[in-house]
Formats: C-alpha cells, structure tokens, sequence
C-alpha cells in the first residue's frame, strides 16, 4: 500500500469500522439467541410446573360431583323408605279401627241376642208357671210417683217429650225402641222386648243385666213393691 499522507488513513479507516461493526453485531445476535433460548425454557418449565395442579383441581371437581349425586340418591331412597312406613302405618291404622268397630259391632249383636233369649226365656217361664212375674203384687199409683223421682232426670211421662231417656208415655204394652227421635242404643233397639208389666217388672230390677249394652246406666230398684209401684204410676199416666 502506498501513503499518500492522509489519503493512506481514510482509505484504511472505513475498512476498520466495517470489521469492529461486524464484531459488535454478532455479539448482540448471539446474545438475543440466548435470551429468547432461556425464555423458552422458563415457560416450558411453568407450564411442566402448572400441570398436576390443574389435574387435581379437575379430580377434586369430579370428586364434588360424584358426592352430590350420591347425597342426592340417598336422599330420594330415604324419601321413598319414609313415605312406605307412613303408608304402611295409616294402613295398620285403618285395618285396626276396622277390625275394632267390627267386633264392636259383633259384640253388641251377640248381646242383643243373648237379651232376646232372655226375654223370651223369662215370658216363657212365666207363661209355664200360669201366674205374672209380680207374684200377685198389687201396684199404687201414689207410691210410684214417689218412687219415680228417682227416674225424672232422665224420663218424663209427658207423650213427645225425651229428655237423657226416651218419653215414658204409654210404655205399658209398647215395643222396645220404638219412641220417636230418640236415639236409642242398638242392644235396646234389636232387643225385640214388648214391655208388658211382667217385663218392665224383671227389667226395673236390673236394667243392665237385662239388656246388656244399654246406654241407661240407673242401678235399678230392687225393692219389688216398688217396681210393683211404678208400673201402676207408669199405666195411670198414660190414661
């Protein structure tokens, strides 16, 4: 190379800055490379990182679910369990009070009839013996209403008028259970009795003995004049 004074340094000076540019590029290519090397891995690294927890996230959620719908079926198989006892329980319930009222219902019956044959056995005594069940006692008017205070809080003599007991009115002679709108009792009402005076006479001794299951709860009167009595009063009343 020739030199020519200052002519040498600007011919070379280029040449230099071209070569120190080059340099210093490659530097920061390589350097770049580097950076979005080391970025790459990080994000590959979190995301390796993120991975089991999104799996457990998702298995607890199944876990949530799957809980629910067998809370929910124990639910309805309780429901259903209960419901059947209920209705197990309103039927037993029901097929009790049916069996009660139809032995209740059996049992008055029973003691309808067992009165009947009382009655009829009685009359029929009576009848053998040729003579009345009063043993030839004579009755007073006067005694008998005396004696029939006992009975005023249930009976009146009065025709139509029924107060606890149905209206004594012409009782004599009368069938059983036939005064009207009086609620009487199914044992008195099916007893089939006509209530001569040697029935009243048996009955006003022992009325719950002679028709059992009557609703009239009076003892009775076990002096036999004073039935004798009240069936006299009884007749009188009525004429």
């Amino acid at each position: 190379m020739q030199s020519f004074g200052n002519t040498t340094l600007s011919v070379a000076l280029p040449g230099a800055l071209a070569l120190l540019l080059a340099a210093c590029g490659g530097s920061e290519s390589d350097s770049g490379a580097a950076s979005s090397q080391s970025t790459a891995s990080t994000s590959a690294s979190a995301s390796t990182d993120t991975a089991p927890a999104e799996t457990a996230a998702a298995e607890a959620e199944d876990a949530v679910e799957e809980a629910v719908d067998e809370a929910e079926g124990a639910m309805e198989e309780t429901e259903t369990k209960v419901a059947n006892v209920v209705d197990n329980a309103a039927n037993n319930a029901q097929a009790a009070v049916e069996k009660t009222a139809n032995d209740a219902s059996a049992m008055v019956d029973k003691a309808a009839a067992s009165a009947s044959d009382a009655v009829e056995t009685v009359q029929v005594a009576a009848n053998d013996a040729g003579e009345s069940m009063m043993g030839g006692l004579t009755g007073d008017e006067g005694a008998g209403r005396r004696v029939f205070v006992k009975c005023l809080a249930c009976h009146a003599v009065q025709e139509g008028v029924n107060k606890v007991g149905p209206s004594l009115y012409g009782i004599v002679g009368r069938e059983a259970g036939t005064v009207d709108g009086f609620n009487y009792s199914e044992a008195n009402a099916n007893s089939g009795i006509v209530w001569t005076e040697d029935v009243l006479f048996a009955y006003l001794e022992d009325p719950q003995g002679y028709i059992p299951g009557t609703k009239m709860i009076f003892p009775g009167l076990p002096n036999a004049q004073d039935r004798a009595d009240v069936i006299a009063y009884l007749k009188a009343s009525a004429e």
